[in-house]
Formats: C-alpha cells, structure tokens, sequence
C-alpha cells in the first residue's frame, strides 16, 4: 500500500518490483500506476499477478506494467484439472528473452493442456461473472453481520485500496476473505468439518466453491490484518446452500464471545 512512497525502497540492486492486486489473502489493492511511474523513472521493470481480476477485470500492460502474469490453473482452466500458467507482455524484446530462456530451461505445455485452457475460455467470462456477483453479495451481506473491518473484499469500501479498485478494476471475481476474531478461533475447525457444499481447499477458480483458513503474520508495511483469515472461493452450486454453511461461520463471528470447540 506504499505506492509511490516505494521510491524509497528502490537501490541499485532493484531490477524488477513485483506486485499481486489484490494481495493474496488480505486483498488490498496497490495503486499500480503510482508503482509503474516510479519504477519507470528508476528503469525498473514491473510486473503483477492478475490470477484474481483475469484481463476480464484488470489489464496491467494498459496500466504501463511490463509484465502481467496468471496461474491459467484457476479461472481460464476453469475446472480445476489443469496446472499452467501464462506470462504476457507488449515488448518484443522481453517477449524474445522469455522464450529463450523458457526454452532454454526446458519450459514448456503439452497439446492437451492447452486443449483444457482453450475449453475453460469458452465460459471464463459466465462463471466469472456469476460467481464474482454472488462472492460480492456474500461479501456485503457478511460486513453487515459481523464487526467492520472483518470482511475483505476490494468492493467494500472499508477495505484497503478500494478506491483503487474502483479507478481501475471493471469488476470482482470470486475470492474474498474474512478475518477470524480470536473470539471464533476454536470453533472454527469444526465448522468448516461440518460443511457441507463448500470444500476445504487452496485452488480457487474452478466450478466448486472452497473454503481455506490462512494464519498470517503482521506484515511490514501495515500489519493490518494477522491470525487467521479465512479466504473463501465462490463456485457454481446453489447459493442459498452456500449461505447454508457461511451461516454459522457468521454466526461464530457475530458472537463476539468464545465458542468451545465440539470435543
């Protein structure tokens, strides 16, 4: 969240800044063009994990990054039986060193693999959509239920770097997270043992709907949010069965007292 501030992180030994919007797990968006301006006055190179918009919601090479990266296992694969991953840029010079350095290492995806990705395009833009409205809904539905600031979604507009989202970003997918209050924390095992359509999981973007609880630590820059952070994936089942296991997740949160945990 430092943007232009990064400035004064950057020395000699800088050739590449590195960004992922929004952060993984804690969701804040970083104003991109505020890092692209300074890195560009330095000669640095830039570049962004946008696994989380798709080029669908965000374009990072339209916002002066040099290189935009995605995990195509997620959203474009679609169905979570694909392990690939996609670099793009506009210069042809770094496009040139890209390839002969992947083939040089031996990089490289097999027919079939690119048959899954070119499957899942088919329909990216659908689901996207569809379980980006329905994570959104949750996400506003769930910050009017539990203490604020709990909910991390950039479309709040309580979370960091929503008016960044709002400037730049043409929508939401499905991924967002709920910080977990030490109140909940003991309860929460059980809870996500006993649900019964969301999955416990990391790899988002597929058809089914995940749930991954996340300790994270005070980070440098902000330390805004640490513990446990349950990062929550909207699939394609039925959302009021959805709703049907947040409920007592909400309901543990909203307590605002210790819930045992079943023995």
């Amino acid at each position: 969240m430092i943007g232009g501030g990064i400035a004064e992180l950057i020395d000699e030994s800088v050739k590449l800044i590195w960004t992922e919007s929004p952060g993984s797990t804690t969701m804040e968006i970083q104003d991109i063009p505020a890092i692209v301006a300074v890195a560009k006055a330095r000669g640095v190179l830039t570049g962004c994990d946008n696994t989380w918009a798709t080029p669908l919601y965000f374009k990072p090479l339209a916002h002066g990054m040099d290189f935009s990266s995605m995990a195509l296992t997620k959203y474009v694969g679609g169905h979570s039986d694909l392990l690939m991953g996609s670099i793009a840029v506009k210069d042809i010079g770094l496009h040139r060193r890209l390839k002969d350095t992947m083939r040089m290492i031996g990089i490289g995806v097999s027919p079939d693999d690119c048959a899954l990705a070119l499957r899942g395009m088919e329909t990216m833009g659908l689901r996207l959509a569809h379980s980006g409205q329905i994570a959104t809904s949750f996400a506003k539905r769930i910050a009017g239920l539990v203490p604020s600031g709990l909910v991390l979604h950039p479309a709040l507009p309580e979370c960091a770097g929503h008016e960044f989202w709002k400037r730049d970003f043409t929508g939401s997918s499905s991924v967002f997270s709920v910080v977990i209050p030490p109140h909940a924390e003991d309860a929460l095992p059980d809870l996500l043992t006993t649900a019964k359509t969301f999955s416990i999981g990391a790899s988002w973007g597929g058809t089914h709907s995940l749930l991954a609880p996340m300790t994270i630590t005070p980070k440098a820059s902000d330390g805004a949010h640490s513990g446990t952070i349950l990062r929550i994936s909207v699939g394609l089942e039925d959302e009021n069965d959805l709703w049907a296991d947040l409920q007592p997740i909400i309901d543990a949160i909203a307590a605002r007292e210790p819930i045992a945990r079943t023995a």
